[in-house]
This record gives C-alpha cells, sequence and structure tokens, in this order.
C-alpha cells in the first residue's frame, strides 16, 4: 500500500508547510513502505547523522505503470469509507482540533506521474475529514527549472461544546435579549430562569487557506518566485461585555464568611459571543542570484498582508442596569471589532566571499510598515443613549457623543515603519577555528497620533465603558477634562495615544575551536542596546555571553552543551513617563488641593524595564545502543531574576526529556519518549490604601512604605506548573501486504496559584466584612489537565490493487479547573449580576472514533 511521495519544495515555498489532518497528521505515513535495501549497498545497517540518531529507512518506491507509449509514468491512489464516533463525542478537547462527525470520508487521494526523461512531474493529494477538516495540494514543474503550488486547507478549532448564549443573533454583530428579559431592568432571577432554558451550542472557529505560487529559472544565473495566500476564518467565539465594575458581595452569606451574600450596586458583567470574519491575504515576491553578479549572491523579496474584518462591530443588550434605579437609558454597549489593516515589507539580502582568511561577508537591509486607516464609530451607540437623553444625572447628553463629529478625526490614521540593517562578517583563518563579527540595526517608528477630542462638547478624554462608569461614579470619574468648566478641570485622564517606538543596537562576536577529534568549543558575546522612547528607561542594556562544548570523547555518546548567561541593566527607571499624554499637560489643568492619585507604586518595575540576571543550560546526550537504537536524553533549565521586589521577581523553568528509537529491520520501527518539566513565576505588589482617595493629599505619595502603599498591603503571587508527556509508536510491517501503526501518547498538567500576604490590608476593603484568614487561604485550587490518546491503524492488501484501512482513536480525559466550579447546568450561568457563556469543557468524558476504508490503487 505504497504511494508516490516527490516532494520538490525550494527554499521558498509560500504557502502552507505542513499538509495533514487528524486522521493522518503525517500527510502520508499511512501508505509509506520503508525499503528494505535502506540508505546504501554499501552499509548493511541504516546510516546515522553526525549527532549518533538514525536516519530512517527510505520509503520503498511504488509500482508506477506507463502513460500512454511516451515516456511519462504515473501512480494514484485512491481511499474512501466511514468515520463513526461513540461515547462522550461532544467533549470540547475531543472535538477541538478534529470537529469529527459520522460521516463518510475521504481517507486520501493522490496521483503522481513522472517523466524521468525530461524531469517533469506532476503530483496530488488530499484528504477530508469533514467541511471543516480537509487538505489538498498540486504540485507540478520541472526538475530544476520551475516548480508551481496550489493548495487549500480547513483547520477547525472547536472552543468550546457547552455554550449557552443567554443573547439571540449568536454569529451576528447584534445580539439581543430573548423573550423574558427585559433590557436593564430584570431580576437575576428572571434572567436565571430564562438562562437555564437556553439551548445548547457549539463555538468554533475555522481557518480555510488557499494559495498558489510560483518559482522557476529567469535565465543562467537568477530564479524568481511569486505567491499568493489567502486565509479566511469564520465562526463564533466567547467575548466580554463588561458594563464597569461587577456587582461585589457586601455581606456574608447564609453559609457564614467566606461565602457572597448581598450584591453591591454597582457595574455588571455580560460574557457575549463575538463573530469571527477575517480574511488575511499574503503576497510574496522575490528574486535571487545563485550563481553570483560580480562575486555577489543576492536575494530581493518583496511582501504584502492585507487584513480585513468583515465585522465592523459588535452590539450587545445589557439584562441588568449598570446601576439600579438610575434614569439612565444606557441599557447595552458597542465594541469596535478588529479593524482593517495592510503590511509591506521589502527585503535585500546579498553575500560576498573575501579574499583572506576564508572570510565571507553578508549584509541584510529591509524597511517595513504597518498601516490601518480604518473608519472610527461614535463613543456611544444611539440604540443604548439616544439623541434627548442624558447619562443618568451627570448632565452629559447622549447627542454630543453618539455621533462621530464626536471624534478629533475620522479615521485611524495609524502607522507604524520599521527598519532592519544586518552587517555580518564570517572568517576561516585555521582549520581549526571559525569566527564571525555581526552587526544589527533596528528601528520602529510609531507615527500614530491621535487626540481624544471632542469638538461638540470641548472636552478631551472618553466616556468608558459605553457611559457606565460616568453613571455609576458621577462626574468625578467621567473619563473627561474641560478647561475652565469646575467639574472637569481637574479630572486626571488620558487624552492621546502614546506612540511608543525603540531602536535597537546589537553587536556579536563568537567562534568556535576545534579542540581536538572529539572535542569542539564555541564562544559568544552579545551586546544589544535598546533605546525606547515613552517607556519607563531612556536606554537598556542587554549582554549575553554563551558558551558551548560538543563532545565525542563520552565514547559511543554525542555530548551538546550549552549555557548561557544574561545581564540587563538600564537607566535611572522612571515609573510614569506618560505625563504628556495626560490632562495635567494640557493648558487650564487645575491641581486639586488633595493632588493626582497615585495609580502605582513607583517601586512598580515593568518585567521588560526590570533589571535581570538569567542563566539558561541545557545538555542533550545522543547514545547509540547497537547498530539499530538510539537513546537521547535532554535536561535543559531557565532561571531569570528580576531586580524588582515589586512587580515580578523571578520565573524558571526546569525539564527533561528522554527518547527511545528503535529500527531492529525495515518492517519495524519503534519510539517512546518521556519529557517533564515545571516552571516557577513569582511576582509582588501592593494594595493601594483606598480610604485616602479623595480624602487625604497622602493620596498622591507613591512610595513603597508611604500611607498610599504600606508594608502592609504587600502580596506576592507565585504560579507554577507541572507538566508531563510520555509515549509510544510502534509500526511494524508484517508481510509486504499487512502493515500497523500503533501509537500511546499521555499528557499531564497541573497548575496552582499561590499568594502570600502581609497583612489583611492586602485584600480589597469591599471582601474584608465577608472574608477571614481561613477563607483566604494561601492559593487557589489546582487545575489540572489529563488526556489519553491511543491510536491504530491497520493496512491490508487484499489484492494488488485493493486494500482495506482500518482505523481507530480512543480518548480518556480528566480536566479540573476552579474557574469553573459551579456551573453545573445553564441556570448556574448567572450569579449575581454576571452573566458567562459556557460550563467549561467536560470534566471526564472518553470518546472514540472509528473508521473503515477501501484502498484503490494503480
Amino acid at each position: 500500500m505504497t504511494s508516490a511521495q516527490f516532494d520538490t519544495s525550494g527554499t521558498q515555498r509560500v504557502g502552507n508547510t505542513q499538509f495533514g489532518n487528524s486522521l493522518d497528521p503525517t500527510g502520508w505515513e499511512p501508505f509509506l513502505m520503508p525499503d528494505p535495501m535502506g540508505m546504501s549497498y554499501l552499509h548493511p545497517d541504516q546510516l546515522r547523522t553526525p549527532t549518533g540518531s538514525l536516519y530512517p529507512y527510505p520509503s520503498l518506491a511504488p509500482a508506477e505503470a506507463p502513460m500512454g507509449q511516451g515516456d511519462w509514468t504515473y501512480h494514484w491512489l485512491l481511499q474512501f469509507g466511514y468515520l463513526h464516533t461513540s461515547g462522550d463525542r461532544n467533549a470540547e478537547f475531543f472535538q477541538q482540533y478534529s470537529a469529527w462527525k459520522n460521516a463518510g470520508a475521504l481517507g486520501m487521494l493522490a496521483f503522481s506521474a513522472l517523466n524521468r526523461k525530461t524531469g517533469q512531474y506532476v503530483e496530488f493529494r488530499g484528504s477530508r475529514i469533514n467541511d471543516d477538516n480537509q487538505y489538498y495540494r498540486l504540485r507540478m514543474g520541472t526538475y530544476g527549472s520551475y516548480r508551481v503550488e496550489a493548495f487549500f486547507r480547513d483547520i477547525p478549532h472547536v472552543l468550546s461544546t457547552d455554550a449557552y448564549p443567554l443573547w439571540n443573533g449568536v454569529g451576528t454583530t447584534n445580539l439581543t435579549l430573548p423573550p423574558g428579559v427585559s433590557p436593564g431592568v430584570s431580576s437575576q432571577a428572571q434572567v436565571a430562569a430564562v438562562a437555564a432554558d437556553r439551548p445548547r451550542q457549539t463555538l468554533q472557529v475555522t481557518r480555510e487557506s488557499g494559495g498558489m505560487s510560483w518559482e522557476g529559472m529567469l535565465g543562467r544565473d537568477w530564479i524568481g518566485y511569486a505567491g499568493v495566500t489567502n486565509e479566511n476564518r469564520h465562526g463564533e467565539r466567547d467575548w466580554g461585555g463588561s458594563m464597569f465594575f461587577s456587582y461585589y458581595y457586601t455581606t456574608p452569606g447564609p453559609g457564614g464568611p467566606g461565602t457572597p451574600g448581598i450584591q453591591g450596586t454597582g457595574g455588571g458583567q455580560n460574557e457575549t459571543v463575538r463573530p469571527v470574519d477575517f480574511t488575511t491575504t499574503d503576497i510574496n515576491i522575490g528574486l535571487r542570484n545563485k550563481a553570483g553578479a560580480a562575486g555577489w549572491l543576492f536575494n530581493f523579496t518583496m511582501s504584502a498582508s492585507f487584513f480585513r474584518d468583515h465585522k465592523d462591530s459588535l452590539s450587545f443588550v445589557a439584562p441588568f442596569a449598570p446601576l439600579a434605579g438610575s434614569p439612565s437609558v444606557i441599557t447595552g454597549g458597542t465594541f469596535s471589532l478588529e479593524p482593517d489593516n495592510n503590511y509591506y515589507n521589502v527585503r535585500l539580502e546579498g553575500s560576498h566571499p573575501l579574499s583572506f582568511w576564508h572570510g565571507e561577508f553578508s549584509a541584510t537591509a529591509s524597511y517595513g510598515s504597518m498601516r490601518q486607516n480604518d473608519a472610527l464609530q461614535a463613543p456611544l451607540d444611539p440604540a443604548f443613549c439616544p439623541t434627548g437623553q442624558f447619562i443618568g444625572t451627570t448632565g452629559i447628553a447622549c447627542a454630543n457623543w453618539n455621533t462621530t463629529s464626536a471624534l478629533s478625526q475620522q479615521n485611524g490614521d495609524a502607522r507604524i515603519d520599521t527598519g532592519l540593517v544586518n552587517l555580518r562578517a564570517s572568517f576561516r583563518p585555521t582549520a581549526n577555528l571559525s569566527t564571525y563579527i555581526n552587526f544589527r540595526w533596528y528601528g520602529e517608528n510609531n507615527m500614530t497620533r491621535y487626540t481624544m477630542y471632542n469638538p461638540l462638547t470641548g472636552q478631551y478624554g472618553f466616556l468608558h465603558e459605553n457611559g457606565s462608569q460616568a453613571l455609576i461614579v458621577g462626574n468625578l470619574q467621567a473619563g473627561l477634562f474641560q478647561a475652565g468648566n469646575p467639574l472637569y478641570q481637574s479630572y486626571f485622564t488620558q487624552f492621546a495615544n502614546i506612540p511608543f517606538s525603540y531602536n535597537d543596537r546589537q553587536g556579536e562576536l563568537g567562534g568556535a575551536y576545534q579542540v581536538n577529534s572529539h572535542n569542539s568549543l564555541g564562544l559568544t558575546y552579545t551586546i544589544d542596546r535598546q533605546t525606547p522612547q515613552q517607556r519607563e528607561r531612556t536606554y537598556i542594556n542587554d549582554q549575553h555571553l554563551k558558551l558551548t562544548w560538543d563532545s565525542h570523547s563520552l565514547g559511543e555518546s554525542t555530548l551538546r552543551f550549552s549555557y548561557e548567561y544574561q545581564k540587563r541593566t538600564g537607566s535611572p527607571y522612571n515609573y510614569f513617563p506618560y505625563l504628556p499624554w495626560y490632562s495635567p499637560s494640557l493648558p487650564g489643568y487645575v491641581q486639586d488641593e488633595l493632588g493626582i492619585a497615585a495609580y502605582t507604586v513607583s517601586q512598580m518595575y515593568k518585567y521588560d524595564m526590570s533589571n535581570l540576571k538569567a542563566s539558561k543550560l541545557k545538555a542533550i546526550i545522543t547514545t547509540p545502543l547497537g547498530n539499530t537504537a538510539t537513546l537521547t536524553t535532554t535536561f535543559y533549565g531557565n532561571r531569570n531574576h528580576y531586580g524588582a521586589d515589586i512587580g515580578r521577581q523571578s520565573a524558571s523553568t526546569t525539564g527533561a526529556d528522554v527518547s527511545f528509537d528503535w529500527t531492529p529491520s525495515a518492517s519495524t520501527t519503534f519510539n517512546g519518549y518521556l519529557s517533564m518539566e515545571s516552571s516557577r513565576i513569582k511576582q509582588g505588589n501592593v494594595a493601594d490604601n483606598e480610604s485616602l482617595i479623595y480624602q487625604s493629599p497622602e493620596q498622591a505619595n507613591p512610595q513603597f512604605g508611604g500611607p498610599m502603599y504600606p508594608y502592609a498591603n504587600f502580596w506576592t503571587a507565585t504560579d507554577t506548573e507541572t507538566d508531563a508527556n510520555v509515549g509510544a509508536a510502534m509500526t511494524h510491517v508484517f508481510t509486504p501486504r499487512v502493515k500497523l501503526d500503533v501509537s500511546y501518547n499521555y499528557t499531564y498538567s497541573r497548575g496552582v496559584n499561590g499568594y502570600d500576604y502581609a497583612s489583611l490590608g492586602a485584600i480589597t476593603p469591599a471582601y474584608l466584612s465577608i472574608l477571614t484568614a481561613a477563607s483566604i487561604g494561601n492559593s487557589f485550587p489546582a487545575n489540572i489537565y489529563r488526556l489519553q490518546t491511543l491510536t491504530a491503524n491497520l493496512n491490508l492488501a487484499l489484492t494488488p490493487r485493493v486494500g482495506l484501512r482500518l482505523y481507530g482513536q480512543y480518548g480518556l480525559g480528566r480536566f479540573a479547573d476552579w474557574h469553573y466550579t459551579g456551573f453545573d447546568g445553564p441556570g448556574d450561568l448567572v450569579i449575581g449580576n454576571r452573566v458567562y457563556t459556557d460550563l467549561g469543557p467536560q470534566t471526564r468524558w472518553h470518546a472514540a472514533v472509528l473508521g473503515a476504508f477501501v484502498t484503490l490503487k494503480l
């Protein structure tokens, strides 16, 4: 049961580089037979790579038939059958990337034709599980002359199989409430009763990709290539729809301290469903020189990417009022979805040999631009803030904000340009020594300038959360600034986008020395200087030192070892460099007598701007076992220590991988592997003293240990995760007519979010009345994920042209995530003034898929 496997891939392939689906991840493997002759008539066993790993047996050439009277030969294979699922077949993790269905399926359709005299060829292959999971690829050309490729593929991603959206209109841009739920005036009991009867839905996003490419000779020394790829993503996924702060709880519930009781009276949270309807078109054009022009080798490329979102916005009707008893007409919200945008890039690479030390010089230069100029939408939706109405008692007129006339500009006019220059010189002065020097410059210039100014009112800033923040907290926190207006002249708010930009200059010096026939050493030093703009530091220096050691002196084993040390320092840290884009920098701003509340502590270091000492270690030992097996062991560890107590403090990863490969003969292969990894991230922060806000001048003190951020309010959070993966795969050819593939995989993941605090002052005051130290504890429950998968594939040749393929997969999963605790039915998705969409993945499931296929071949 073999099939031709011509792969004419060049270095400039356009589009997808891997073709396969859940029925056949490799795209070919179930149809390949190993060639018992191996790789060489002169060597009785399989050959090994320089590091000691066995090369796989080459595939047996298929039996081909002549096509007509000419020099063409061809081979084809058709496999069709039926798939059946059973068990918990709607489990999310079973369906996640397969979308299994009970239906007919195309296991494989393959055709290849070759003219051995002229080098012309044609290849086609495809497979189809269902409408959402399929691929097809056509290649044709002449070896050494040109190649043409076309492809199409679908990839499903099932996001939820137990969603119960409260809203009607899922998949559209207008979500409406079902009968029985009234906008803005419904009670929790009413909404929960309606939610309990909502139909179950599956949320899924499917990616459809298609494209064409050409590569061929343009004269004697030049090769050109061009390609276009188009990808559509369509479906639905969960989406947030906040209406300012969620309702909190102010008193203990019937269960006593630690349980929620009476709800607060502000805000709300609505988890909705948004449509996904994107198209991305990529275009690549290039020209490369293969023989050298005046000693130079060139590669020139131009690429462009065009993203289009066919849905501009999403609006939803809210079942609960943002503020109980308010006369406001705000009964919903609107989101602007991803804007259309374009990306362009041109790149030129060149290399030239040097006349000394067997050297070579290479240079790369590129320019890129990201642009977006979509039409902007009005700050408020007139459906939820109609003309003639006001936001509560604030006096803010809807008519001044529910129109695009409230914008300072009508389009985004966003643009970021990038540039790159890379120069490299490499030398080999002696047979045992190689060295190089490299310089790289990269710049990113953000030219986007947007000022949030409403010409209808003369105000700067914007109304948060569709106006619900102003409704709940009043003019004091409406998000607006206006000179000369006592309500807004002292309000601290952002009025313009911050144009983050940076330059990066990097120098690197490295080399390798062959100590003897069994050992070689490598050393690399890199200095990286970044000069970010509008960030907490004006410059950052990153230094890297990397040592490598390759050794063949451990008997039959090969050792590859590397160690890297990194140290990051920089200019003095400014915890808030963004004042030029906030209202105090505008004319007419009046400083409040209490000062500006410190919204963060000054000792807070952002992790990418913080000092850092990091080390990375990796060792790979490859041991041949006789002539037929290989044992490979990998150890690695990363340690990052940041120079901050507040912010990210440390991050580390430790892991080991062991794999065993055994190929006793061409008819049998076995692979087993074990992988384990543990990671840990720790961060610290300090809660503010909320009793000072708008009450005392001490609110403006950002210092750690001061009245606003006392030591007693300090807390830390530590996220730890342990992952393990073990599996085995075996292929055995019993006879040329019987082949069996079996694989097993077990995946385990356990994550824990732990925390510690100096005192109960670190807890939000609103919750202190219902929490105790015992109920707070020191961690959340563990999140645990287990998945076992057993897959078998049996190919039987009934006759030389007719075969039978039997396919089976069994999955068993266990899932525990405390975020979904209490979500047992759709009625549980309404909690207070919070509305959620799905119950989460099934906690315990097992499912199977069985398939039987008839295979027809030449």
